[in-house]
């Protein structure tokens, strides 16, 4: 089971404050693990569902995981993490759930529905984030949720080559390939032509719309760090956009190259610290 850090999509904790960033990778390490159990192809539904539950009851000190030290390890850590910062356990649990239905096949039919899972799937990472930093949900909520769910919907195109992704886990609505009377087995041909680039591009438009809601954010975030950081996330995610519209994803996974990482850094340094 592979747990590493996604270098496109990955927490950057090198930007918050020393005190923070242990709290960072501890968060992040339980994403990545919660995430694995998911696309584990060697194990059944039943037994990834047992998993994810076993994680939480982790996270409340009532069950210590069994498959694994790693994983007792990861969960633990998280669970000092809660403890020590008061960040509420919610965030954590809504991804597990929404894990747990990745991992019983359910599908969205609808881009509203995709966007329901989002806020369940995605939108408590960044939430996490916010809370961690002692950031107001109200002023910086609505934007960060944007920002989160078309980073879930990339990141689930860009591993639509890997066959341990399900079809229920690749962020595009069953109604978008109704529409354009194909089926899920036109995701797994070699090359995206026609009506399968089409739906695409449909979901590329659905992410271009929600970043636009986002671009606010870095503006509504008071600490540079995670300002910073949403600011770097932003870029990347633009990027990989345009990357998606120019490559074939059925044909290659699509990427940012570390020039690509480090120039959105750039960006971000120069946007956000000199107008504090």
């Amino acid at each position: 089971m592979r747990v590493g850090a996604d270098p496109d999509f990955s927490l950057m904790p090198d930007l918050f404050p020393a005190r923070l960033r242990p709290h960072v990778r501890a968060f992040g390490r339980f994403v990545r693990l919660a995430d694995a159990i998911t696309d584990d192809t060697f194990l059944t539904t039943t037994e990834k569902v047992a998993r994810l539950t076993a994680l939480e009851l982790a996270l409340k000190g009532q069950m210590s995981p069994q498959w694994s030290v790693e994983a007792r390890a990861i969960a633990e850590e998280l669970r000092q993490s809660l403890q020590h910062t008061s960040v509420p356990i919610e965030p954590v649990q809504h991804i597990l759930r929404a894990f747990r239905e990745d991992a019983t096949g359910q599908v969205s039919d609808t881009w509203a529905e995709l966007m329901h899972y989002c806020r369940r799937a995605a939108a408590p990472i960044g939430r996490y984030m916010l809370l961690l930093a002692g950031e107001d949900l109200q002023r910086c909520g609505a934007a960060s949720d944007a920002l989160c769910a078309a980073l879930r919907i990339l990141k689930q195109l860009r591993d639509c080559k890997d066959p341990a992704v399900q079809y229920n886990r690749l962020g595009i609505p069953r109604s978008f390939l109704d529409d354009a009377m194909i089926t899920a087995a036109h995701l797994r041909a070699p090359t995206a032509k026609g009506q399968t680039r089409a739906v695409i591009d449909r979901v590329l438009d659905g992410v271009e719309r929600l970043l636009d809601e986002a671009k606010p954010l870095p503006a509504l975030i008071r600490d540079d760090g995670l300002a910073t950081h949403a600011t770097i996330v932003l870029c990347r995610a633009r990027k990989l956009v345009r990357q998606f519209r120019k490559r074939d994803p059925l044909r290659e996974r699509v990427g940012l190259t570390a020039w690509q990482r480090r120039l959105c850094r750039w960006v971000a340094a120069i946007r956000v610290l000199p107008g504090r």
